[in-house]
């Protein structure tokens, strides 16, 4: 038996675009946090929306040698992105996901 693509369905889509931008979002705070915490720049976490403890520990992290994100969450995080992508090109063709 042979399935024709169905139309692309858009609230499909918007879903997946939002996660996707929800994501990236997530993503580019984390670069940003991890950038601010190599700088000791607290007034930037403190903008960003941390509180006071969050930005504590973070510090904490970096005293004992680690990053306040680490490389494997950016990674997964990367790769959830790019599932997501591979879903969304899919569901524009109106393959089932």
């Amino acid at each position: 038996m042979i399935f024709a693509p169905s139309p692309p369905d858009p609230d499909v889509i918007n879903q997946i675009e939002s996660e996707i931008c929800r994501l990236n979002d997530a993503q580019q705070m984390m670069l940003d946090a991890n950038e601010a915490v190599v700088r000791d720049d607290q007034r930037k976490l403190e903008c960003m929306g941390f509180e006071e403890d969050h930005i504590a520990d973070l510090l904490k992290r970096k005293e004992s040698g680690r990053s306040a994100f680490p490389d494997y969450a950016i990674r997964n995080n990367q790769e959830a992105i790019e599932h997501l992508q591979g879903l969304l090109e899919k569901a524009k063709h109106g393959v089932i996901i």
